[in-house]
């Protein structure tokens, strides 16, 4: 484990590249924005280019969809992420706010899961 908080567990495994990020509760604005801002620090750091975002244990967000498509998701591109493995929450809005940021990021390999083992397998193609 690289990181902790009450809201997020980030693991890396170092020699496939992958990130792990394992958010949990209600996210706001700004534990989201701190969360990836997390996350694009550590792919930076260890060289990322596979992430498993698992929102499996989410109880809802009022997530900012645009500055995640604006900003964070290409941040992630030209840090070197190629795939995105993004598990949705059982709350059904949180899956349509899921669905608009992929919808509007580009140059990101990025697909959504119910169970985190179907994406770990997805991800273990690349």
């Amino acid at each position: 484990m690289v990181h902790s908080s009450d809201y997020l567990e980030i693991k890396v495994n170092v020699k496939d590249r992958v990130l792990i990020s394992d958010w949990q509760g209600w996210l706001d604005t700004t534990k989201g924005h701190s969360g990836c801002t997390k996350i694009l620090e550590l792919v930076n750091e260890f060289k990322i280019t596979k992430i498993l975002n698992d929102n499996s244990k989410v109880t809802g967000h009022s997530g900012d969809t645009t500055w995640m498509a604006k900003v964070w998701t290409p941040g992630l591109r030209e840090a070197g992420v190629q795939y995105f493995a993004w598990v949705y929450s059982y709350e059904f809005f949180t899956q349509l706010e899921i669905d608009n940021t992929i919808d509007r990021s580009t140059g990101i390999a990025m697909r959504t899961f119910f169970i985190q083992e179907d994406a770990r397998q997805w991800l273990q193609q690349f």
